[in-house]
């Protein structure tokens, strides 16, 4: 099964500039850059050494393999004008929370190439820990997304369309809500005028002590202990911070259910 040789990615953003650098890095030949923006299309083609546009209609003739790094809502719009120029092409997009599915109207090859991870403009993901989960809707293809996770990296995992959608929900909190405490707690701090990074060796070691055995083994705090007064003392500074008042509640909630815990109506007003 030989790996693509012409292919072009759509779009010029975090996700497309990290798996763009990695796949030239293993000598996957990328061909173009499409992109609505012609400025960020010209930075990152320009970067990979390869061509760009920012006219759909532009796609080099004869493209075998077709990343779509768009936002979500502009996945189907997106893979339905190009099939029109590649009816012949494999086209993947990169979402964890799209079903590959919303491509079967339009293109006759479809599947889900979808990096398990948060990307950052500054930060260079370590690859060979990055899970690649893939779909497809026939099994050629599957193979050879399959074969690709496998050079550009390591962990390589075969999701449905259903099982990539719970995995999404999954990855919201263990990133994106445990991203927003920190934060919380950065802001908690920085009202005291103490640093953040005091906090830095227990974030360290919270999610290393994750990583060994069950998180839900691994829970301490007042909450789980059912220390009422601890949490009461809480609830009372954060009386002024309505938003955060209601999270400390309601997690402590969900970390111990048996709590006597009333939470307020949060106020609008943001912290």
């Amino acid at each position: 099964m030989n790996l693509p040789t012409r292919i072009v990615l759509v779009g010029a953003g975090r996700i497309a500039t990290h798996l763009g650098r990695r796949l030239r890095a293993k000598n996957l030949r990328i061909v173009q850059v499409l992109n609505r923006s012609a400025k960020a299309a010209q930075t990152l083609a320009d970067e990979l050494q390869v061509e760009w546009s920012d006219q759909w209609a532009d796609i080099v003739p004869n493209a075998d393999w077709i990343i779509l790094a768009v936002r979500d809502d502009a996945i189907a719009d997106v893979g339905a004008q190009l099939s029109q120029y590649a009816p012949d092409a494999l086209f993947t997009h990169t979402s964890g929370a799209t079903p590959g599915a919303i491509l079967a109207p339009y293109c006759q090859r479809y599947g889900v190439f979808y990096p398990l991870q948060s990307f950052s403009a500054e930060h260079v993901p370590l690859w060979s820990k990055v899970p690649f989960c893939v779909d497809a809707a026939n099994a050629e293809d599957l193979a050879l997304l399959k074969k690709i996770a496998k050079v550009i990296g390591n962990l390589v995992y075969h999701i449905t369309d259903d099982q990539r959608a719970v995995l999404h929900i999954a990855a919201v909190f263990a990133n994106n809500f445990a991203n927003h405490c920190f934060a919380v707690a950065e802001r908690i701090l920085e009202q005291q005028g103490l640093p953040f990074e005091m906090l830095h060796p227990l974030m360290e070691e919270t999610l290393a002590k994750a990583l060994l055995d069950s998180p839900e083994n691994m829970q301490t705090g007042p909450a789980i202990r059912g220390d009422m007064d601890t949490i009461q003392r809480h609830l009372r500074w954060l009386q002024d911070h309505p938003l955060w008042r209601t999270l400390y509640v309601d997690m402590s909630r969900s970390i111990n259910p048996t709590l006597p815990l009333d939470a307020p109506s949060a106020s609008p007003q943001a912290d």
